[in-house]
C-alpha cells in the first residue's frame, strides 16, 4: 500500500511499482484501465488472469464515482463523518470483490490509498468520525483484518505539496487543497502512534521521503519495490 499527503509523489511510486512488474513478465491489471470501459468494478473471476494487481482509492464506480464528484465538492462540503462512511463502504466493496479473493489466490496487489488514508484524514476533517469509531466501520474493519505487508507512506513538505495540487484539475483537488489541513495530515503521517498502528498488525512501515531529484526518487523507488518484493 502506498499513502501519504496528496501531491507527495505516490504516483512516483507506483510507477516504479508498474515498471518491476513488466520488467518480471507479469501480466499487470490496472483498475484504472478497467473504469475506462466498464460500468461496473471489477470481480476477480474477471480479472482472474492475472499477477500483479494495481488498485486505489477511492474508485471511480459506485460508491467511489459519488465521493469523486459529488462529496469532493468544495462550494457545498460534506462533513469529516459523511466521507468516513462513504469511503468505508467503497473500500469494502473493493475488498470482497477484488482484493480479498486476489490474496487469496497468492496474487501481489500494489493498492494506491487504503484504510490508512482514512484513519490519518477523516478524523481530524470538520465534522469528523473519532478514531474509534472510524476503525469500527465495516469496511475498515475488513481493511484491518487483511492488512498490508508493507506500507510506504511518501513525506514531502506540505507548502511544496500544494504548488504540486493547484496544477491539478478541480476533481483531483477535492477538499484536499488547504495548506494548512495538509500540515495536521503530515503531522499524523509521521506520528509514532500511526506507524505502531500498522507494526502490530503485522505491517512493515516504510517512510519515503520525496524531496529529492526526479531520477534520484525514480532509482531509490525501484530499489525500496525490489527490496520489499525481493524476487519476481
Amino acid at each position: 500500500m502506498i499513502d501519504g499527503i496528496a501531491g507527495s509523489g505516490k504516483s512516483t511510486l507506483l510507477r516504479a511499482a508498474e515498471s518491476w512488474s513488466k520488467d518480471c513478465g507479469h501480466k499487470v491489471f490496472d483498475m484504472r484501465e478497467w473504469t475506462k470501459s466498464h460500468a461496473d468494478p471489477p470481480t476477480f473471476d474477471e480479472v482472474r488472469d492475472h499477477d500483479v494487481f494495481f488498485t486505489y482509492e477511492p474508485t471511480r464506480q459506485w460508491v467511489g464515482a459519488a465521493i469523486r464528484f459529488e462529496l469532493s465538492r468544495t462550494d457545498l462540503p460534506y462533513n469529516g463523518e459523511s466521507l468516513a462512511h462513504a469511503f468505508a463502504l467503497d473500500r469494502e466493496i473493493m475488498y470482497k470483490r477484488l482484493i480479498i479473493p486476489a490474496l487469496a489466490a497468492g496474487k501481489t496487489v500494489f493498492q494506491d490509498r487504503g484504510v490508512c488514508t482514512s484513519i490519518v484524514y477523516q478524523p481530524v476533517m470538520p465534522g469528523g468520525i473519532s478514531l474509534r469509531r472510524l476503525v469500527k466501520l465495516p469496511g475498515n474493519a475488513l481493511a484491518l483484518r487483511h492488512p498490508p505487508d508493507a506500507l510506504i507512506v511518501t513525506d514531502l513538505d506540505p507548502a511544496v505539496a500544494i504548488e504540486r495540487i493547484k496544477k491539478r484539475d478541480e476533481e483531483s483537488k477535492g477538499v484536499f487543497a488547504d495548506l494548512a489541513f495538509l500540515r495536521r495530515v503530515t503531522k499524523r503521517f509521521r506520528s509514532h502512534w500511526f506507524s505502531f498502528l500498522f507494526h502490530r498488525l503485522g505491517t512493515t512501515v516504510h517512510a519515503f521521503n520525496t524531496d529529492v531529484p526526479m531520477d534520484e526518487m525514480i532509482g531509490k523507488a525501484r530499489r525500496l519495490i525490489e527490496s520489499i518484493l525481493k524476487t519476481c
